[in-house]
């Protein structure tokens, strides 16, 4: 029986490596930990939750349902409405979908989708009118060794 894992840190450094080496997001500005007086437009990566695959472990392999999450920051004093925001979340979701992810220590994801999208205005800093996108992605994956 593979030995159980527990498979962030290599999920979200396989998501971060995509992100910034894709055409349409090597561009953006990504974070784990976003730094003080961060610009926007920028990205979080992070908020892994993740349980056991029932529907891909079995006797000699203990697959992983992993959850991460991707949120989204725009500055939209300029009224421009969801488009800019929805184009990056866009180019994401085809990043991270175009072909699978290499994860180190796993095989290549059994499935990788997009499990919720939401775009919401965010007013609560005075003075702001900004754009705040989720992206919520599953990732069904199994140890290689």
């Amino acid at each position: 029986m593979a030995t159980r894992k527990l498979g962030f840190s290599a999920l979200l450094t396989a998501v971060y490596a995509r992100l910034t080496t894709y055409e349409l997001t090597k561009s953006y500005k990504f974070y784990n930990d976003v730094p003080m007086n961060a610009a926007k437009p920028y990205h979080v990566i992070g908020k892994p939750m993740g349980k056991k695959s029932d529907e891909f472990s079995n006797r000699d392999s203990q697959a992983e349902d992993n959850v991460f999450q991707i949120d989204s920051h725009v500055d939209e004093m300029g009224g421009r409405g969801d488009k800019a925001i929805a184009d990056m979340m866009n180019n994401i979701m085809q990043a991270l979908t175009s072909s699978p992810l290499s994860i180190t220590g796993y095989y290549s994801p059994f499935i990788l989708q997009i499990e919720y999208a939401d775009v919401m205005k965010d007013t609560t800093e005075p003075g702001s009118y900004d754009r705040h996108g989720i992206m919520r992605f599953r990732v069904h994956m199994a140890p290689s060794s």
